[in-house]
């Protein structure tokens, strides 16, 4: 077989290779933009979610009240933090240390306390 032959041949099977390679990607691609899509929808309906948790603070003036928290299911683990409060009269009366059961509803990661059970 004459060299020109050969290089032509392998010139030719290295393009298919590429070209199916590069369908084989496009089709991937594509698959993880629907995806991606199909999270982003999913993501910016509102949730509600009922958790227990302990009142560390109250910031009355940043209507936050910090309560240390259990797994938000599908959310996030357990852990310390701030939650915006629907309504004032959440936290009146709440003692630091004292346990609670709220309700956080929202999109993620804008999410307020709805309702406050104390004493649980």
């Amino acid at each position: 077989m004459r060299l020109w032959r050969a290089v032509l041949l392998m010139n030719l099977a290295l393009g298919l290779g590429l070209f199916v390679g590069y369908l084989a990607w496009g089709r991937e691609l594509l698959r993880l933009e629907q995806d991606l899509a199909a999270a982003r929808q999913q993501a910016a309906v509102p949730r509600t979610w009922t958790v227990r948790g302990i009142v560390r603070a109250v910031l009355p003036q940043a209507n936050v009240v910090i309560l240390t928290h259990e797994d938000i299911p599908g959310f996030m683990g357990s852990m310390t933090m701030g939650f915006r409060v629907q309504d004032p009269k959440f936290y009146e009366g709440l003692d630091i240390g004292e346990t609670v059961r709220f309700t956080l509803t929202g999109v993620p990661p804008n999410l307020v306390i709805t309702a406050i059970e104390r004493g649980e």
